[in-house]
């Protein structure tokens, strides 16, 4: 077999080339899949004959949001709607790197200016969720890295947007530009997508594929001129969320409906509801 060597610099050229070819956009979920938050969801337990208030993490909800012995309070996810209360744990989380199996993912997706969306169950206003992305790039990225993150900025959005802005508000313009945020337990996702939302943190399947949906319709809408003149060979999506029913529904969403609707796109679930990330590929008839 024949080797051919090449220098660095032309690894790295061979690579941004292989990048920009590629539209690469991701769908992810927060909670245990970027971030382990400390956040709390209250519920009852049946302990004998009587139900017993109980405090349970993010990731233990996950497993026993469909047990029988537990049960959804009217007030089980008050901690999932106040802004200040999501900073607050989010910057509790940076700080003891309390990182899940999505982050080193999500990382790539901000320093390669690639769209991406925020789907969770939480029932924060959209704009805590940004803030929340802002804050991990803040507190997360390296300087190298916030650097190249800007220059790719630059480089993707259209220089009549960038031109004349600071590094500030070139992040601001990329995470209102390139983001899209779906906390679907929230009084503005269902007014925005005609859903009723009570109990959406506890049942937020549906929602989510509403959203994926959503978010994969936009993207197309906004690259349809690269589509035609060939600036992307191939348009990915990946979908990461840490609930095995999550997965399974978008699996079934993406095989079933997706793949049927909108062909051009190569669709990515990452499993991360066993600590790890799993990645399955989900082919086209």
């Amino acid at each position: 077999m024949k080797k051919i060597l090449i220098s660095e610099s032309q690894y790295y050229k061979v690579r941004r080339f292989l990048l920009e070819a590629k539209l690469r956009s991701y769908v992810f979920d927060w909670d245990d899949n970027i971030l382990r938050m400390p956040t709390k969801i209250h519920m009852d337990k049946k302990e004998g004959d009587k139900w017993v208030p109980v405090d349970v993490s993010t990731e233990e909800f996950a497993h026993v949001r469909t047990d029988p012995n537990y049960r959804i309070r009217e007030d089980s996810f008050s901690d999932f709607k106040s802004t200040d209360a999501f900073l607050r744990d989010a910057e509790q989380a940076i700080h003891h790197q309390k990182f899940a199996p999505s982050y080193k993912k999500f990382i790539e997706a901000l320093i390669y200016a690639n769209n991406f969306a925020i789907n969770t169950a939480r029932g924060h206003k959209p704009e805590a969720l940004k803030q929340g992305v802002k804050l991990f790039i803040k507190m997360v990225l390296s300087r190298d890295e916030k650097k190249e993150m800007i220059s790719n900025i630059q480089k993707s959005l259209p220089g009549g947007l960038t031109k004349g802005l600071n590094p500030e508000q070139l992040l601001d313009l990329y995470l209102d530009e390139r983001g899209e945020y779906y906390p679907v337990s929230s009084e503005e996702f269902g007014e925005r997508f005609g859903l009723p939302v009570t109990g959406g943190a506890s049942n937020p399947e549906h929602a989510k594929q509403v959203a994926i949906e959503h978010f994969v319709r936009k993207l197309l809408d906004g690259v349809k001129n690269n589509l035609v003149n060939g600036k992307y060979k191939k348009i990915s999506l990946g979908f990461s969320d840490d609930d095995m029913k999550n997965v399974k529904a978008v699996q079934k969403f993406i095989d079933e409906q997706l793949n049927k609707m909108y062909p051009e796109v190569h669709f990515v679930v990452y499993d991360t509801s066993l600590g790890g990330k799993k990645k399955m590929v989900i082919e086209k008839e």
